[in-house]
């Protein structure tokens, strides 16, 4: 959700400068979305769930308009960590959050003894390269392949994802917030089963010398760690 403010504070001026407009409602979907990890502190895993269930709870009591959606890694470098995103927002969006002070002070009591944020991007879908409805959705898990393409090859790397079709997928780039370029695919899963095989079928052949590095990771939905309005 919200970070604190001496977190990030480039976002803040973006995120937070219009207090007033914060009760506006969204109104049209739009292709952009915010993405926030967190990992608990050592030993504080059962203290995190619990304080973001309280903070989720905060959101629901403040009539947030936006739906929220989060996940834990249970594959891949990040296990045990926390992924929460907002979807499906213009980027005027963003100037208008519920309550950015109240949100923030909310995560300074439940979230932030027990977590730390450590990475905060706003993501543009890429609906051009994408297979079915988007995603994320509720579905059991979800599969995250992550590539960090070269410098000056975005070019080739979305051609050769336009040239291949492939299950349901959602493309996502990094337009703020991170290092890039970094693109994200997203599948979701109703099982391990499903979601072997959908990282198999993730699997792209791409020119030499056009990605740094892929990595594959699998987050379970967390029903009590959402929000939707």
């Amino acid at each position: 959700m919200t970070l604190p403010r001496y977190s990030v504070p480039l976002l803040l001026l973006c995120f937070f400068s219009d207090p007033l407009a914060a009760q506006v409602p969204v109104t049209e979907p739009g292709p952009y979305a915010r993405i926030v990890t967190i990992v608990p502190k050592p030993g504080q895993a059962d203290a995190f769930d619990a304080g973001y269930e309280r903070h989720i709870e905060w959101h629901r009591a403040n009539r947030d308009p936006w739906t929220w959606y989060g996940w834990s890694f249970v594959l891949g470098a990040r296990l045990g960590q926390f992924m929460d995103g907002t979807f499906e927002h213009s980027a005027a969006d963003f100037d208008r959050p519920v309550d950015p002070a109240g949100d923030r002070a909310d995560n300074v009591a439940n979230v932030l003894p027990y977590a730390d944020f450590t990475t905060h991007g706003v993501y543009r879908r890429l609906d051009q390269l994408s297979q079915g409805a988007p995603l994320p959705d509720t579905t059991a898990y979800l599969v995250l392949v992550t590539y960090r393409v070269e410098p000056g090859q975005e070019a080739v790397f979305e051609r050769a994802i336009a040239d291949r079709r492939g299950p349901r997928a959602t493309w996502y780039r990094l337009v703020l917030g991170g290092a890039g370029p970094t693109y994200l695919q997203m599948g979701g899963a109703v099982g391990w089963e499903e979601a072997v095989s959908a990282m198999g079928s993730a699997a792209l052949t791409l020119p030499p010398d056009t990605v740094e590095e892929v990595t594959t990771e699998l987050l379970r939905y967390r029903d009590t760690h959402s929000y939707t309005p």
